[in-house]
């Protein structure tokens, strides 16, 4: 599949890093949709699910997962503290270090987890089974990749 011609470049081009930025914009919209339909946003939704997953994980811990900042994710989680939906034992310069979800914080996780799930099943998304499998391999790959020595040529 080719790149669409976006400014009087070569229309032959491949240009997989936009498709994918492109992708994830438009995959972030309907993600954000489902997880605003059970209250929460997609930020809080990785934080729930992270806080699910490892119980008394650090919020760095998390921000490696979930690829953000840690400085991002302070607001975040603040909020869902502040919503009783994750709780937090201080140690260290008085920050929550060990956070762990709330029955609160599950109940709002297990109302947005179908339709995660929906969006993601293959025929959703217009895709094989196959298809979907190998598409998620190759973007688990090139996450990687990209995470521990990034592009062969580009600048850093």
């Amino acid at each position: 599949m080719k790149a669409a011609l976006r400014s009087g470049g070569d229309p032959d081009l491949v240009l997989v890093l936009w498709e994918l930025q492109q992708t994830a914009r438009e995959a972030a919209r309907h993600l954000e949709r489902a997880t605003r339909a059970a209250g929460i946003s997609t930020a809080e939704f990785g934080v729930l699910a992270c806080t699910t997953d490892d119980p008394g994980i650090t919020q760095a811990q998390i921000a490696r997962q979930l690829h953000i900042r840690p400085q991002a994710l302070t607001a975040t989680v603040n909020k869902l503290q502040r919503r009783g939906l994750i709780r937090g034992s201080t140690e260290g310069r008085g920050r929550p270090s060990h956070l762990t979800i709330t029955d609160q914080g599950r109940t709002a996780l297990d109302a947005a987890w179908p339709s995660i799930v929906a969006l993601n099943e293959p025929a959703n998304l217009q895709l094989t089974e196959d298809a979907a499998s190998s598409l998620a391999a190759q973007l688990a790959q090139l996450r990687e990749n990209l995470a521990t020595t990034g592009p062969a040529t580009a600048p850093r």
